[in-house]
């Protein structure tokens, strides 16, 4: 889900002014973040975003969010500030299991895939986004915040806020930050989220905060040991638009295609990597070759403690 509307006018100039302060920095460092392929990728491929959200916002998750309205259970006005602390609590909650579960369900992870083919991070990668959300479906996950009586309209703006927050996280030029990390999402955290290191696999969904991440048990810590290796595990290998966007869905007609129809359930949604015949690498399954092949002693590394 990406900005769309008024909203998008009102933060662009502000992200823009961001990419720009990146640039200057990294260019005053002697740093190279910004490859020309990877920047003209994100850019066609945010610009193809802009163009399917907002017809995607309209016809599925506006005028289902609105049917939904049409039956809460309640009405929660939206004129004190309690209202809306209880309403960015309900969207970090709502926001961790969909974007959890865009890494643990094949079907949601052939959207949310293409946020994680950058090999580079910064703050331009942070508008990479899927086109496929009307087709994952992974706005029902914020519906039941419009059941029981938030407005779609103040849904919708926490989900942006939120998302924009998370704009600044896409950086390596900022390092950890005392007292806050492990509590609210910070760009070393969301490096690790951005890993394809096997500890750092499916780890730190939160969006301004890392307390359910905490609470569920997927919080990780970024570790000097371990440098995060940004991207997939099995990369693109291409920065044409078009490929990045929908190179998940091709794998998975692929797979379908090899495999008999019963095993196409666990194909669609089990999660990336499983296959039916043991040949296929989830990130659980990474995770335990690495806790086994990790030093040539035959020490196995404890699994990563949330600090």
């Amino acid at each position: 889900m990406g900005l769309n509307g008024p909203l998008f006018w009102y933060f662009m100039p502000v992200f823009v002014a961001m990419v720009l302060v990146e640039l200057w920095v990294l260019r005053r460092r002697g740093l190279a973040r910004y490859s020309l392929g990877e920047t003209f990728a994100t850019l066609g491929i945010g610009l193809g975003q802009r163009i399917i959200g907002a017809v995607a916002k309209g016809s599925g998750f506006g005028l289902l969010s609105f049917a939904v309205w049409q039956v809460r259970l309640a009405t929660i006005p939206m004129h004190s500030a309690l209202s809306w602390v209880a309403l960015f609590i309900g969207v970090e909650f709502t926001y961790y299991w969909f974007h959890r579960s865009s890494h643990e369900v094949r079907w949601l992870w052939a959207t949310h895939a293409v946020h994680h083919t950058p090999e580079e991070l910064n703050i331009l990668a942070s508008y990479r986004l899927g086109w496929t959300g009307l087709i994952s479906g992974g706005f029902v996950f914020h519906l039941p915040l419009m059941l029981i009586g938030f407005h779609p309209v103040a849904v919708a703006t926490m989900l942006a806020a939120n998302l924009f927050y998370q704009s600044w996280l896409h950086t390596v030029l900022i390092a950890r930050l005392p007292l806050v990390e492990g509590w609210l999402n910070t760009p070393s955290s969301h490096r690790v989220h951005h890993g394809r290191n096997a500890d750092y696999l499916d780890r730190n969904h939160g969006g301004v905060t890392l307390v359910f991440d905490r609470l569920f048990g997927t919080y990780v810590a970024e570790r000097d040991d371990d440098p995060v290796e940004f991207g997939l595990v099995t990369p693109v290998g291409s920065v044409n638009p078009v490929t990045i966007a929908f190179h998940e869905w091709q794998a998975i007609a692929r797979d379908l295609r090899a495999y008999p129809v019963r095993h196409w359930p666990g194909l669609m949604f089990g999660p990336p990597g499983w296959r039916p015949d043991g040949a296929g690498l989830t990130s659980a399954a990474i995770r335990a070759a690495y806790r086994r092949d990790a030093t040539p002693q035959g020490a196995v590394p404890a699994e990563p403690v949330a600090a």
